[in-house]
């Protein structure tokens, strides 16, 4: 295998590892996240979660309030820059939520029980990131197809080469067939 051959195989399996890493990394990214939150009187608990997006990733979700005469808690959810993107005010017993994130960063939960002077409040949620799709196909499947494809050309690439390099092997190790002249003058 020549030294250009060896180096493309080299880069392409880089490619792949790459490929493979992101679309994991993607996958975990989609999985839901559910988590609770106890909230003492006159406090607010902040949740952070971490979103990485190429695009923009709709994020959805519900929420479930207990504790104290009405269940209820105020919402909100602010973006990496600090700015609130989703305000839901006071919510009783239980509602879902949907916003759009639009860059990379720490997303923040805020659970408000500032106004209760006796109740904690427990929240149950679940967050559900969906990631951008190409043709309706979640982004991690399609790298992860792009490195099977990949690795099948990489494959089909080195048998061709070995295939082309045992040929010629074979034409160079056959012995030329000898000629023998024979001068004959009358």
């Amino acid at each position: 295998m020549s030294k250009l051959n060896k180096v493309i195989v080299r880069a392409l399996g880089v490619v792949i590892i790459l490929v493979l890493v992101l679309a994991v990394v993607l996958y975990f990214i989609s999985t839901p996240q559910t988590g609770n939150v106890s909230i003492g009187p006159g406090q607010i608990e902040l949740t952070y979660f971490h979103i990485f997006t190429l695009t923009s990733a709709q994020v959805t979700g519900p929420l479930t309030i207990s504790g104290g005469s009405g269940n209820d808690i105020n919402f909100w959810v602010t973006n990496p820059q600090g700015t609130t993107i989703l305000n839901d005010g006071r919510v009783s017993q239980g509602t879902s939520f949907e916003f759009t994130a639009q860059s990379s960063g720490a997303y923040t939960l805020h659970f408000d029980n500032s106004f209760s002077t006796v109740s904690t409040k427990t929240v149950s949620y679940t967050l559900h990131i969906s990631l951008p799709t190409l043709f309706g196909i979640p982004l991690w499947v399609v790298l992860i197809y792009i490195a099977v494809i990949l690795i099948l050309i990489i494959v089909v690439g080195a048998l061709a080469v070995a295939l082309s390099h045992k040929k010629r092997t074979s034409r160079t190790n056959q012995t030329p067939p000898t000629t023998s002249t024979t001068n004959s003058f009358s």
